[in-house]
C-alpha cells in the first residue's frame, strides 16, 4: 500500500497554523505530499488550479466553513470525485450527518493521532486509486468491446451488401441502383428527422439501419425467372403475378434470419423494407395491401428512394423518365402511393436527389 499511495497530494485546509504544520509533518512522514492552506476560498482557488488527491478540510472555519467548501466541491464536474475528510471535534451526531451529507467519505478528530491519521488518509487514497483503475479499465474494455461490434457489423453489412449486389448482378441495366436508393433512403429519414416526423421512430439508430436494409428491397428477386426479370417489354399479367413473388420471396428468407437472432433490429427491418416496398398508402398496394402507417415506415420511405430511382433509370423496356417528370409523379401520388409526410420531405430534396443521380451515374 505505502508504494500505491507514496507521493499523493493532500490540501490541507485549516485557519489553524499550528494543526496544517503538525498534519502537513504527518503526511510527509507516511510519504505523501501536503499542501497546506489556511481557507476555503484558498483551497478552492488550489484545487482548481492543481486538483489533489484528496483533501482534509476544517469544518469550523471563518469566512467560508468547511461544509461550504465540501457543497462546492462536489458541484464542480473537476474535482466532485475527490475524497474528503473532515478534520474537527464532530461530537455531535447531527454534526458528523451533516459532514457526511454534504459528501464527506470519513473525518479525523482532534487532537490528532498519527497512525490514525495516516490510516484514514491511505485507505481513503488507496480507494479512490482502485476507484480510478477500474473507471479506466471499464472505459478501456468498452472500447475494444465496441471497436469488435464494428468490426463484426461491418463484416455482416457488407456480406448482406455483397448478396443484395449478387441478386441485382442478374438485371444487368440497374447499375448503382442499390447505392442510390441507399443514399436516397438516409437523406430522405435526415430531411423528416429535421421536420419532427414521427419522432418517437426516426432517431440515428433507425437511419443508419434505413441506410443498410434499404440494399435489400430487392433481395428476393434472386428468385424472379430470367424470361421474366429481363423481358424487354410489358409484363404480361401472369408475368406480373409472379414479379410480384419477389417481396415475399425476400422477407420470408431474411425471416427465417430473424426467427435465429430475434433482437437483431437491422433484420427485423430488413423484413419490413423486402417484404413492404411496393405498398400504397391507398391500400392498392401488394403483396399485402397495407394502407397508411400500417405500412411500415423504414418501407414508405424506401418506396421513394426505390420509385425516383428506377424511374430515373434506363430499362430495358422503357427509356429512363427526366428528373422533372419523376418528381411530378411522386407529387401526384402522395396520399395514394405514397405517405404525404415522405413526399412533403422529398419536395425539400428535390434539388439533392437530382445531384446524387448525377454523382452516381451508371457507367
Amino acid at each position: 500500500m505505502a508504494d500505491y499511495i507514496r507521493g499523493k497530494s493532500v490540501l490541507l485546509v485549516d485557519d489553524d497554523l499550528q494543526n496544517l504544520r503538525l498534519l502537513a509533518a504527518i503526511l510527509r512522514r507516511g510519504g505523501l505530499e501536503p499542501r497546506p492552506v489556511k481557507s476555503g476560498k484558498l483551497a478552492i482557488e488550489a484545487a482548481v488550479a492543481d486538483p489533489p488527491d484528496l483533501v482534509l478540510l476544517d469544518v469550523q472555519m471563518p469566512e467560508m466553513s468547511g461544509l461550504e467548501v465540501c457543497r462546492w466541491f462536489k458541484q464542480d464536474e473537476r474535482l466532485k470525485s475527490i475524497p474528503i475528510l473532515f478534520i474537527s471535534v464532530l461530537s455531535g451526531i447531527d454534526d458528523k450527518v451533516e459532514a457526511f451529507r454534504v459528501g464527506a467519505i470519513d473525518y479525523v478528530s482532534k487532537p490528532f493521532q498519527e497512525q490514525d491519521v495516516l490510516a484514514r488518509v491511505k485507505t481513503q487514497l488507496r480507494l479512490r486509486g482502485l476507484q480510478v483503475d477500474l473507471v479506466s479499465h471499464n472505459q478501456e474494455l468498452e472500447q475494444r468491446i465496441d471497436k469488435q461490434v464494428k468490426i463484426v457489423t461491418a463484416s455482416q453489412q457488407g456480406i448482406i451488401f455483397a448478396l443484395a449486389k449478387l441478386a441485382e448482378s442478374r438485371d444487368d441495366d440497374t447499375g448503382q441502383h442499390i447505392e442510390r436508393v441507399q443514399t436516397f433512403s438516409r437523406v430522405l429519414a435526415e430531411q423528416m428527422r429535421k421536420m419532427g416526423a414521427y419522432p418517437t421512430m426516426l432517431n440515428a439508430a433507425f437511419v443508419d439501419n434505413l441506410h443498410q436494409t434499404a440494399s435489400l428491397h430487392d433481395i428476393g428477386k434472386v428468385g424472379t425467372p430470367d424470361a421474366i426479370l429481363l423481358k424487354p417489354g410489358k409484363l404480361t399479367a401472369t408475368e406480373f403475378e409472379k414479379m410480384k413473388k419477389h417481396c415475399a420471396l425476400g422477407s420470408n428468407t431474411l425471416a427465417t434470419v430473424l426467427e435465429r437472432h430475434p433482437d437483431n433490429p437491422f433484420l427485423r427491418m430488413g423484413v419490413d423494407v423486402a417484404r413492404s416496398h411496393h405498398e400504397k398508402w391507398d391500400g392498392s398496394g401488394y403483396p399485402d395491401n397495407l394502407e397508411g402507417q400500417a405500412i411500415p415506415l423504414a418501407a414508405r420511405i424506401v418506396a421513394v428512394a426505390d420509385f425516383y430511382d428506377a424511374l430515373s433509370s434506363k430499362r430495358c423496356y422503357r427509356p429512363a423518365r427526366s428528373h422533372e417528370e419523376t418528381c411530378r409523379m411522386i407529387h401526384a401520388g402522395s396520399g395514394t402511393h405514397f405517405d404525404p409526410i415522405v413526399v412533403t420531405a422529398f419536395s425539400v430534396l428535390e434539388h439533392r436527389f437530382r445531384q446524387i443521380r448525377q454523382e452516381m451515374q451508371d457507367p
